[in-house]
């Protein structure tokens, strides 16, 4: 019988529990026993693996880097000034 996620969940958190206190796991552990206990209790994939903190925060970065140059900057990059545009 298929089991709701969030009784999924629970499985998950108790059995992630019980394997941090025997040793340390990594993101790539856990992702694996999540879809162990998903595909256990039929379903076919983990509709929420956890994410890698590194690659959240690199697309932030880049977000917050964006930059769009205003007209006038980009008229000066070719030699043009606002009244030459105009």
């Amino acid at each position: 019988m298929k089991k709701n996620f969030t009784e999924i969940e629970a499985i998950i958190e108790e059995r992630i529990a019980e394997l941090e206190e025997e040793y340390e796991l990594d993101r790539d552990d856990i992702n694996s026993e999540r879809l162990k206990i998903y595909k256990e209790n039929g379903w076919s994939y983990d509709p929420f693996p956890e994410e890698d903190e590194e690659e959240e925060d690199e697309n932030d970065g880049f977000e917050t880097e964006w930059h769009y140059k205003s007209l006038e900057e980009q008229l000066n990059e070719v030699g043009m000034s606002m009244r030459d545009f105009l």
